[in-house]
């Protein structure tokens, strides 16, 4: 998959229009690879990865880069809509820093904007579907207790 300069542009322009975001130039957007469907969910889900299977992006704060599944298609909406997705985390981790991202409270703030704009891009672009259905019964554990709907993990 190739994401022209224009194509990523373009999304960009999507992700601070929606997001309300401080706008970052082009030159400014982490690299971008491609990984398998295996190798995304290693990195997203290194202890569990089939837990992680159906992750088709990723915006690794720590390496500042993001990850797309080798088999997104950028002529398919919806394909571009996981992207405008990280880039959206690409915009919040310039406006906060990668700190951020450390909070439960934080992270699970995250995923709503970046689906907001994600569904946004979508019925733009006359896609009737949503995603991140989820993410509204995402919950933080308790104090020190990391259980399941752990918001910590995720793209």
């Amino acid at each position: 998959m190739t994401l022209s300069a224009e194509l990523l542009a373009t999304l960009l322009a999507v992700a601070i229009r929606y997001s309300a975001l401080p706008a970052i130039d082009v030159a400014e957007l982490p690299p971008i690879g491609q990984l398998s469907a295996q190798a995304l969910a290693a990195k997203v889900c290194p202890e569990v990865p089939e837990r992680c299977t159906t992750m088709a992006a990723l915006f690794d704060v720590e390496g500042y880069r993001i990850y797309l599944r080798d088999s997104l298609n950028p002529g398919d909406p919806m394909d571009r809509g996981f992207i405008v997705h990280e880039l959206v985390h690409v915009l919040q981790y310039k406006k906060h820093g990668d700190a951020y991202f450390d909070n439960c409270h934080n992270r699970i703030a995250s995923e709503r904007q970046a689906y907001f704009v994600q569904n946004n891009y979508l019925g733009d672009e006359g896609v009737d579907w949503r995603e991140g259905y989820l993410v509204r019964f995402m919950r933080c554990p308790e104090e020190g207790d990391a259980g399941p709907g752990d918001a910590r993990r995720g793209g």
